[in-house]
Order: structure tokens, then C-alpha cells, then sequence
């Protein structure tokens, strides 16, 4: 996946998980959800708030240091991270 196009979706989408699930993390993902909607949207807005500062980081990341942190699947941040 192109690194501005997951930059994209982790800046409008880290609320519900998207990250997670684009890494093949299907329970990171699902468990954002579940806690989004138990909290009553709390921890949601974390999420997005977090998502906010992951996008930024994306963007400025090289396409060599994006492909290796996506390999490792060390691009999602949050609750649960």
C-alpha cells in the first residue's frame, strides 16, 4: 500500500481501527471498535487523536523507513496500540 494513501486512511480512520486491520491485525482492530463503542465514543476520540500523530509521522517518514515499520507492523497507535 502507498504510504500516503495509509497516511490518509490512519488520519481520518484510526478511531475505528483501520491501521490495524490494513497490518493484518484483525483483533487490534475489532477491539478498537468494541472499546469505541463500550466507552461511548471515549476512547475513540483518543484514537483519533492518536491518529492525528501518526499521520504526521507517516508523512514525514521515507518510503524505505515507511516499508520497514509496515513489515514490523509497528504502525498503529492507540487504545490498543
Amino acid at each position: 500500500m502507498n504510504k500516503t494513501v495509509f497516511g490518509i486512511l490512519t488520519l481520518i480512520f484510526n478511531n475505528i481501527g483501520v491501521p490495524c486491520f490494513l497490518q493484518g491485525n484483525v483483533k487490534g482492530g475489532i477491539l478498537r471498535i468494541v472499546l469505541n463503542f463500550v466507552t461511548c465514543g471515549i476512547i475513540g476520540f483518543i484514537n483519533f487523536i492518536m491518529g492525528i500523530i501518526l499521520a504526521i509521522e507517516i508523512f514525514n517518514m521515507t518510503d524505505e523507513e515507511f516499508e520497514e515499520k509496515k513489515a514490523a507492523g509497528a504502525l498503529t497507535k492507540g487504545i490498543p496500540a
